[in-house]
């Protein structure tokens, strides 16, 4: 019984310290590289790898989003992958909100043009700061800033199951 007891701890302790140091470890000194976004959390499970960013600089970030995408696949071992960010103002998170219904309409009829038109809409309407739409081939980032609150949204350009689902 001692035996079972040893081997089943040198077992789980070994799986343990393989996930920290061949994979969270890793993870986390590539996400730590971003010059755009700082790392808030990162939880790794059996089948899913959990990172969640803070937005530093919306200009520069999806540049480096793509690379990071690239990095997390490699070391992730074919592990779901879902990046959040924590940027999240309570009143932007309400201008989101409230607007979210003409974006998704947007991308569902692939008018990605309008995207821009109605993010600078609620710049204008909202009075904010700074309101940016950009996309790239297969994501579409939105930043909001308003005083010290900013909030950001990262949407993939296709819905492929009649949804689309925000990672904020």
């Amino acid at each position: 019984m001692l035996s079972f007891l040893v081997t089943m701890v040198l077992l789980f302790g070994g799986w343990y310290l393989y996930q920290q140091m061949e994979v969270k470890e890793p993870l986390k000194t590539e996400v730590q590289q971003m010059t755009s976004a700082t790392l808030t959390d990162l939880k790794v499970a059996k089948d899913q790898v959990i990172v969640k960013l803070h937005v530093t600089n919306p200009d520069t970030f999806p540049q480096e989003y793509r690379q990071l995408q690239k990095e997390l696949q490699a070391y992730s071992n074919g592990r779901e992958i879902d990046v959040e960010v924590t940027n999240q103002g309570e009143q932007l998170k309400k201008i989101w909100t409230d607007g979210q219904f003409a974006i998704n309409e947007a991308i569902e009829l692939h008018e990605y043009s309008k995207i821009p038109q109605l993010v600078a809409e609620w710049k204008q309407t909202y009075k904010l700061d700074s309101a940016v739409a950009k996309m790239d081939d297969s994501t579409i980032y939105i930043y909001m800033k308003n005083g010290k609150q900013d909030f950001y949204a990262m949407l993939p350009r296709t819905a492929t199951t009649g949804e689309v689902t925000l990672h904020v």
